[in-house]
């Protein structure tokens, strides 16, 4: 079944300097607090803001055998400063609240595939429902680590991609992203709800964004214009955050009002959907990075130059980006791009 969201609300908010004194800590150290020796990039936070995941080619963090490649996903733990190296990682991590399952990019027999670690006991697993030559990726997990959303990538051209949804106990698959019986559009770049109840996605021929709820089986277009990409789905699934060629902007799916950010883009969304980490839309890696509170306005300047990904919002005000400026905390001499953790008071 497929509904149509609501009347929109366009909401012009202001821009208004927050006034918090945040703390900011360098993450992408050993547990011993020794520098990287290579850049990190792409951090992101457990639901509750207990691990921090990130990719890096230092070789340094852990004690473990160098890999070949030397890049591989790391987690920290932000409470003890522990750090892990997933073997045989490649990048795209996401960890369940409490750190135990992780998964990733990591090559499967012929090409790349979302992998699932259980840091308890060691077991590996690979999260596919198409064939063995078939790839899988974008992987996204609910808090608990038992719904995957994935890209199912197929092993043919003329079969289009779709994503679906592995259940870590049952062991069962589910595609989320039904669309006509004739559609040879890919499906892609999925986000999970807390919960693992929605799943929202892309179709990536028509650049529509869809929500998906997987109790009551309806699908639920979120965007309003083509070309759109999305970003992040809120944690309560409420919420959705998506970036066009003109500006960025949040909508609440139950009312469809709409908060719009002009020639600006979102790198992520809060679990509570009432944040959001933004940049210049311009075409640079790093640029001014601001935390917005959407309902309110208020703005806070994060950095001055630095970026976040997907999934770099915890809650209580804990976000995670990278940074290649050597003056955002001291003591930093390494001359690469380090993870931050910054969190308001």
């Amino acid at each position: 079944m497929v509904t149509a969201v609501g009347a929109v609300t366009f909401t012009a908010l202001p821009a208004t300097a927050g006034s918090h004194a945040p703390s900011v800590r360098r993450v992408s150290v050993a547990a011993d607090g020794t520098e990287a020796n290579d850049g990190s990039t792409h951090a992101a936070l457990s639901r509750n803001g207990a691990f921090t995941l990130f990719h890096s080619a230092a070789t340094n963090l852990t004690q473990e055998p160098t890999p070949r490649p030397p890049g591989a996903v790391h987690i920290r733990n932000n409470t003890t400063g522990e750090v892990k190296r997933i073997r045989d990682s490649l990048q795209d991590p996401a960890v369940s609240d409490d750190g135990r399952y992780v998964t990733y990019l990591g090559w499967g027999t012929h090409t790349v595939k979302v992998k699932l670690v259980d840091l308890e006991t060691g077991e590996t697993k690979t999260v596919s429902s198409g064939p063995s030559k078939a790839g899988s990726d974008s992987a996204t997990m609910s808090a608990d680590g038992r719904y995957i959303a994935f890209t199912q990538q197929p092993d043919h051209p003329s079969i289009p991609s779709r994503v679906d949804v592995y259940d870590r106990v049952n062991g069962t698959y589910e595609t989320v992203s039904e669309g006509p019986p004739i559609s040879t559009r890919d499906m892609m770049a999925p986000s999970i709800s807390a919960d693992g109840r929605y799943v929202a996605y892309r179709d990536a021929g028509t650049g529509e964004v869809w929500r998906y709820d997987r109790d009551q089986r309806t699908r639920v277009r979120v965007d309003d214009s083509g070309s759109s990409e999305l970003v992040q789905l809120s944690g309560n699934g409420r919420a959705v955050a998506i970036n066009t060629a003109d500006g960025a902007y949040v909508r609440d799916v139950p009312t469809g009002a709409v908060t719009r950010l002009p020639g600006k883009r979102i790198d992520a969304l809060s679990q509570n959907g009432h944040q959001v980490l933004y940049q210049s839309n311009d075409p640079v890696a790093y640029s001014e990075l601001r935390l917005r509170h959407v309902p309110s306005g208020h703005e806070t300047l994060v950095q001055d130059n630095a970026r976040a990904v997907p999934g770099a919002i915890a809650g209580q005000n804990r976000l995670v980006f990278d940074s290649p400026d050597a003056d955002v905390v001291p003591g930093d001499t390494n001359g690469k791009a380090d993870i931050f953790l910054w969190r308001a008071h």
